[in-house]
């Protein structure tokens, strides 16, 4: 596991809340400063003196948004409450007209702002760029198909985050020469962060997730050899093929079905080693499989190589499976996505 306890979330929360109020106090002239918050359901409360007002806020802190959605998660939330304010790092100019629109305050690490209480204040700043490069550039480093097998392995074992190159090459089957520009990227993304000990760690386990679930369904996946049949029934061939380890594994529904219990598949996804063709051709030949670009068993190249990442098997690691889940936008998997995402999360903070 990567080691989270020399750099605290309390601490990056603390860090990133200082930054932001540095900033607003340069662009704005206004003072705060961060009190202690009785309430857990934020992660911080600060009190802002702007023009002889002293404003009490409880704030939720996010390292990185680049979504709307993360907006209309935290306004279902509550946060557009008036004693609410986001603070973020740097926020783009379409994402602060969202937040003034969904009436979500907030402040961020450049000097842009929100905050309207309603009786008299009203400061809406945006457009400021952050005086740290690496933050700048976060819009230009783009999360490659390499990068996205990476934050794979990331995700799956976490201490694969401080391992050698030597050993996370072979492991997601990219080049030596490519880890090192991953490492770049996810860092100008905020997604990682080196410790006071040197350690890497992850910064933004959820948004690490998303970013990856997002990816892997748009830009690597497409680039994967993939089959698709029909032959018996989605319960007779879940009950029937067994994964050999190391060579094979269930993904998608069926994955989530064994791993949660409470799922009925509707399709099957099985990710093989397509290094081992006769696993593919003995499964084709025991089920009488026919090809049909409609049917209901997909068969995945896996990407990743098989003698790795096997504590979830005899289905895939989770955070492929909860990628599955979300490529099937089937309103019933997304609960049980949900839940997925939540445990991987916990699984990567500890």
């Amino acid at each position: 596991m990567n080691n989270l306890a020399s750099i605290s979330p309390a601490l990056m929360e603390r860090d990133l809340i200082d930054r932001a109020l540095s900033e607003l106090g340069q662009s704005l002239n206004v003072h705060g400063k961060v009190l202690a918050t009785k309430n857990p359901g934020w992660d911080a409360a600060i009190l802002l003196n702007i023009g002889g007002q002293k404003l009490k806020y409880e704030c939720e802190v996010k390292r990185r948004i680049d979504r709307r959605s993360v907006l209309l998660d935290l306004k279902a939330r509550g946060l557009s409450a008036p004693g609410g304010l986001l603070v973020t790092s740097l926020l783009s100019q379409e994402l602060s007209a969202s937040c003034r629109e969904l009436g979500l305050q907030f402040i961020d690490t450049a000097g842009n702002a929100y905050l309207n209480n309603g009786a008299g204040v009203y400061v809406y700043i945006s457009g400021r760029r952050t005086r740290e490069p690496h933050l700048n550039s976060m819009e230009g480093a783009s999360i490659t198909p390499a990068a996205l097998r990476v934050m794979f392995a990331f995700l799956a074992a976490p201490s694969m985050l401080n391992a050698p190159y030597r050993d996370i090459a072979p492991a997601v089957r990219v080049s030596t020469g490519a880890i090192g520009k991953v490492f770049d990227t996810l860092q100008a993304r905020g997604f990682i962060a080196t410790a006071p000990n040197g350690d890497r760690v992850i910064t933004a386990p959820d948004l690490l997730l998303g970013e990856w679930a997002t990816g892997y369904l748009s830009r690597l996946k497409p680039k994967l050899k993939t089959y698709r049949f029909s032959g018996p029934s989605v319960q007779e061939f879940s009950e029937r093929w067994t994964p050999e380890f190391r060579e094979s594994a269930w993904g998608g529904e069926t994955g989530a079905a064994i791993h949660t219990r409470h799922l009925k598949p509707g399709t099957c996804t099985v990710y093989i080693d397509m290094d081992e063709p006769d696993t593919l051709r003995a499964m084709v030949r025991d089920f009488r499989l026919k090809a049909d670009p409609t049917g209901p068993i997909e068969v995945m190249e896996a990407f990743w190589n098989m003698d790795c990442f096997t504590n979830a098997f005899p289905t895939v690691p989770l955070p492929l499976i909860y990628a599955d889940l979300l490529g099937t936008h089937n309103s019933r998997n997304l609960t049980v996505a949900k839940q997925i995402a939540s445990e991987v999360i916990e699984y990567v903070r500890h």
